[in-house]
């Protein structure tokens, strides 16, 4: 009787668990482990098996934070898919769960750490419209790119009501012949060395003519006139070579640029990490348009978790993409400020300057027993509370530095005087 009470009990309580499990089935993680792409030294890179955090127990790419569809599907993408879609899934999934990890564990993001699970769509061409989500993909066809799109609602007068939350998009690849039609502007660097050797070669040149004209006249040594007339004609053959090369090299740009442009988005972690920077900072600055305070702040977080000298770098077979210098020494000027250079590493190597100079303070306090000067981290987070999709460089984000540094800086007139001095460096003063 007794055995037979406690196969019951066993027989219920598995019963239980088992209706628990179709229930909630949802709420159950399971491991999975798929290849996933990671940087290593410039533009390599090696596959590395890797867990999928937080995944749902089941066949798909659906986890707690993320759902990883296929363009316009609203199903997750299933194990079973296409290889390559596959990789592609497993790849943004893995890379995406280790920036929302930096966001909360590092940055401390509330904001983050509440939010709802987000739809990422893998080779979506369309564009994104206000009132329907997808544009029709005969208006406008994308490739080569990665969107972070808002939270919408169709207009009350449709029958179909339709609502959509923020999401990710990933643009399919395409290879594109970026030399033809290319117009050259001299930036290749045999035309930039060129012209940096022109002045010093050429002064050399007239002065060696001149000063060996006015030593035959002065020792009235005119016997070697013929000496003289051919040292001079070599001379000016060197100019004449020089200026020739110059203007021949200035047409030979398309010549140090890859035959073909392409970016698949999808499979470069500084771009996945850039995109979910623009959804952890989109409580204040809404991803409605680019901008280059915006698109700044996404960079610095992002090379925040990858620590590269270089981001974006391009990666044989995956994208010829240009990189971005954290040591760009470029001096502010207002073109930086317009859209169409909203995609420019002058606020990357602004802010990643700023955290240098801050970071060297920290060490000399550290090293005499006081407390860091200020995690710049945060005081970078802290300033974009205050910025906004309008926000420029000059007024806005300078001015908000200063003001945050004013609230968290443990020494306000080192933090500012630290700060100042990287604006100055950047010509912004």
């Amino acid at each position: 009787m007794k055995t037979l009470q406690l196969s019951l009990t066993s027989l219920v309580s598995i019963l239980a668990f088992s209706i628990s499990l179709s229930a909630f089935g949802q709420s159950i993680y399971c491991p999975a482990k798929f290849e996933v792409l990671k940087r290593h030294k410039q533009n390599k890179y090696k596959f590395e098996l890797e867990k999928m955090k937080n995944l749902y127990c089941g066949d798909t790419f659906e986890g707690e934070h993320f759902k990883i569809v296929h363009a316009l599907n609203e199903e997750a993408i299933s194990f079973l898919d296409d290889p390559e879609l596959v990789r592609k899934a497993a790849n943004v999934y893995y890379h995406l769960n280790r920036a929302r990890d930096f966001w909360v564990e590092d940055i401390k993001s509330d904001y983050v750490e509440s939010m709802e699970q987000i739809t990422i769509r893998l080779d979506i061409s369309n564009e994104y419209s206000k009132t329907r989500q997808f544009k029709n993909i005969k208006q406008a066809e994308n490739f080569n790119n990665a969107w972070t799109t808002p939270a919408g609602e169709t207009p009350r007068f449709i029958k179909d009501k339709k609502t959509w939350g923020q999401e990710i998009w990933f643009n399919p690849v395409k290879k594109i012949k970026s030399r033809k039609g290319y117009k050259s502007k001299g930036k290749n660097p045999i035309h930039q060395n060129l012209k940096l050797v022109k002045k010093p070669v050429m002064d050399m040149n007239n002065n060696s003519i001149l000063y060996s004209g006015l030593a035959m006249v002065a020792q009235n040594n005119y016997t070697d006139y013929s000496s003289f007339l051919s040292f001079a004609i070599q001379r000016v053959g060197v100019n004449a070579v020089m200026y020739g090369l110059i203007e021949v090299t200035e047409h030979m740009d398309k010549w140090f640029i890859d035959k073909y442009l392409y970016v698949e988005t999808a499979m470069i972690p500084d771009i996945i990490y850039h995109e979910y920077a623009h959804v952890a900072l989109s409580d204040t600055m809404k991803t409605v348009h680019s901008v280059p305070v915006i698109e700044g702040m996404a960079d610095y977080f992002a090379t925040r978790i990858e620590e590269r000298k270089k981001m974006f770098h391009k990666i044989k077979k995956y994208s010829t993409n240009h990189h971005k210098s954290l040591k760009n020494n470029k001096h502010y000027h207002p073109y930086f400020e317009q859209s169409w250079n909203a995609n420019s590493d002058y606020v990357l190597s602004l802010l990643w300057l700023v955290r240098e100079k801050l970071e060297k303070e920290n060490e000399k306090r550290i090293a005499k027993g006081q407390e860091p000067l200020v995690n710049v981290d945060e005081l970078i987070y802290q300033t974009h509370y205050n910025l906004s999709e309008y926000s420029n460089i000059k007024d806005n984000l300078s001015r908000e530095l200063y003001n945050t540094c004013t609230k968290l800086c443990k020494n306000k007139r080192l933090g500012h005087d630290t700060i100042r001095s990287a604006f100055e460096f950047k010509g912004l003063l």
